[in-house]
């Protein structure tokens, strides 16, 4: 009887730990290098898009904007987020600027604003094999030295993926994904480290497109994401800490509205990047 349930105990933790390793640590064991963010070294074409965030109700949650450059085998990412009714605060920005060298990430900055007398801010710069970063949200600090390796890609919590145009099934690779929204609610600024990979093909209707769109999900699993062949990230399906399950959904541009969120925010964000208080 005892032995028969020390085997039991014995098979019981093996299975566990295979699932466990299965899941965690095998992705990351097989991760391959990130695809590309310039698909063509000459390529000197701007791409702009703007995406509505929705909670699980389908109710609006605020809206993202993007602007992608190429020019002479350098990348550049600008990115904004607009948030409102977040508990006590009515609205948030998110700024994002992001630079890519070769197709590489070189460095990244992430800056909120519209929290009262709490500057929240996540930087990160490449220093050969390593990748200095430092998070602060209001008296909380910290530096962290993530490997090169694992950080040739970073997201945040609302748009981990922004424009991957050389994509195949089968594909994966390690990233980075930034948490603003712990800071705002939580005040604590976060990195995780996730696996993506390119699951499938699937083909998507978005307004009067049909789409054939690469499916890349992440593991841990929280985010799943339909990008299209020409890199456009048309859909993105991810559970957000303190605010649960939503979707990012491309959309017509708007750039009035742009303008207009943009300018509600101009001063603080003029101090922001020139390290005003």
């Amino acid at each position: 009887m005892y032995r028969l349930i020390s085997v039991t105990i014995v098979v019981f933790w093996i299975t566990a730990m295979s699932a466990l390793f299965m899941r965690d640590v095998y992705p990351a064991w097989t991760a391959q290098d990130v695809p590309p963010v310039l698909s063509d070294p000459d390529d000197r074409s701007t791409i702009s898009e703007q995406l509505g965030i929705f909670d699980a109700e389908g109710q609006r949650r605020g809206t993202a904007w993007s602007e992608v450059s190429h020019s002479s085998g350098m990348s550049s990412m600008e990115g904004v987020i607009f948030l409102n009714d977040l508990g006590s605060l009515k609205s948030v920005l998110i700024v994002t600027d992001t630079e890519f060298v070769n197709g590489e990430l070189d460095n990244f900055e992430l800056r909120v604003l519209g929290v009262p007398g709490v500057k929240i801010r996540v930087h990160g710069e490449r220093h050969g094999i390593y990748f200095p970063c430092e998070l602060q949200a209001g008296p909380f600090f910290r530096e962290v030295n993530l490997e090169s390796t694992a950080t040739r890609m970073v997201g945040d919590v609302f748009r981990p993926f922004s424009y991957l145009p050389a994509l195949k099934v089968g594909q994966s690779w390690r990233m980075q994904m930034i948490d603003p929204i712990s800071a705002v609610l939580g005040g604590k600024a976060r990195l995780t480290s996730l696996v993506a990979k390119v699951v499938r093909q699937e083909t998507r209707t978005f307004g009067d497109q049909t789409i054939e769109c690469f499916v890349v999900t992440t593991s841990p699993g929280q985010v799943t994401a339909w990008i299209g062949p020409d890199g456009k990230v048309y859909e993105q399906q991810m559970n957000v800490p303190m605010l649960g399950p939503m979707t990012v959904r491309y959309e017509p541009m708007d750039e009035q509205a742009r303008l207009r969120t943009e300018a509600m925010f101009s001063r603080e964000n003029r101090r922001e990047k020139q390290g005003q208080p």
